[in-house]
């Protein structure tokens, strides 16, 4: 029986590393969860930070010893801070675990740039350490490893291209969410979700609104926090649309699930660069009709008109049209919603980790 110990962030999407543990227990491995990354974010200063990270790499190679397992599979993103911390990780556990193992990383989000950095600490030592060490990356679009691909073969060679979980029992919504959110007010409910800056599109989804034909009758909400809020709602002010929007502010993670459930159409405008959205998937699991930017993994899966309608970034007016298409659409919005409920099963939990499980079963 394959033995594996599983590096787990306690901030971060908690329930798709949770899945990932219990579909791989289902495939016949043995698991063990271990935290792996930042117990506390509120702590800050490099020594600080520096300090967590050894001390959780000592407390994984403990674990090591105690659990013996064939992989140790780590949870991260390819991008600068997270490669120093899986660098100082893979460099103690080589110093002080004497047993063989198989070494994994899951990339949730990747910045090419550390290929090209100008830090000759990433180019001639923690990348390459990186590559000659890990045996198998994960990473969650085909465009990330064209472009590992593009900047090294040997790393290329070790990429397999997966998918996150997406379980749609967690988003069903009951009467009394509803009722505490006013989303029985039989209007067209269109949906912006996330952390509230800019590159999320949020102010091309407020600049949309004005251009939408029959706004009266829809009900637009946003769901999120963050440090561009203020200065979203001074927008909405100004376009004189507040009598048509809804702010909602920050959601507790578990509740924002329910939303999907409730609401007509999905609106995503990121030019962010993002991997694997999950709003975007849990969207698609819900049935919703989309508007999105083509972003990896949505490239990946998407098509237009039968999943989704593409807006071009930072172009409200794109948002507007394809808004109003699907308003004035009803046959549009239903084959999408049916199209979208069918694609959602490659993002099963056995189908996802039935994938992993060969990809694991090749390193032996």
């Amino acid at each position: 029986m394959m033995k594996v110990l599983i590096g787990i962030n306690p901030k971060g999407h908690i329930h798709l590393a949770t899945d990932e543990l219990d579909g791989l227990a289902n495939t016949g491995m043995l698991c063990r969860p271990i935290r792996y990354g930042r117990k506390n974010y509120s702590v800050n200063g490099v020594i600080r930070r520096l300090f967590d990270t050894v001390s959780n790499s000592f407390n994984i190679i403990s674990t090591l010893y105690r659990f013996s397992p064939d992989i140790l599979y780590l949870n991260s993103r390819f991008e600068p801070v997270a490669s120093v911390r899986d660098f100082i990780t893979l460099f103690l556990v080589k110093c002080f675990y004497y047993k063989e193992i198989n070494i994994v990383i899951k990339s949730h989000g990747s910045d090419m740039s550390v290929f090209t950095s100008s830090s000759l600490l990433y180019r001639r030592v923690i990348i390459p350490y990186l590559i000659r060490h890990v045996d198998l990356w994960l990473f969650l679009s085909k465009e990330e490893k064209t472009i590992v691909k593009q900047h090294n073969w040997r790393m290329a060679e070790k990429v397999f291209v997966t998918g996150n979980i997406i379980e749609p029992s967690r988003l069903i919504s009951n009467d009394d969410f509803r009722i505490k959110y006013h989303l029985n007010n039989g209007k067209l409910r269109i949906l912006f979700i996330g952390h509230v800056v800019y590159e999320k599109g949020v102010f091309e989804f407020l600049k949309a609104v004005p251009l939408v034909e029959r706004k009266d009758k829809c009900d637009f909400i946003l769901v999120g926090d963050g440090e561009d809020l203020g200065e979203a709602k001074e927008l909405a002010i100004d376009l004189g649309v507040t009598s048509y929007i809804r702010f909602l502010g920050w959601v507790e993670e578990g509740e924002t699930e329910h939303f999907y459930d409730c609401v007509d159409i999905l609106v995503c405008p990121s030019f962010q660069g993002e991997d694997f959205p999950m709003v975007l998937f849990k969207a698609i699991a819900s049935g919703l009709p989309v508007i999105t930017t083509r972003m990896r993994t949505a490239i990946d899966y998407l098509t237009m008109p039968e999943n989704v309608i593409w807006v071009e970034p930072k172009n409200e007016k794109q948002v507007a049209e394809a808004l109003n298409e699907l308003i004035k659409n009803d046959e549009l919005r239903n084959n999408m919603s049916t199209n979208n409920r069918k694609l959602a099963t490659q993002f099963s939990r056995d189908k996802v980790c039935d994938e992993m499980y060969e990809a694991f079963m090749s390193l032996q």
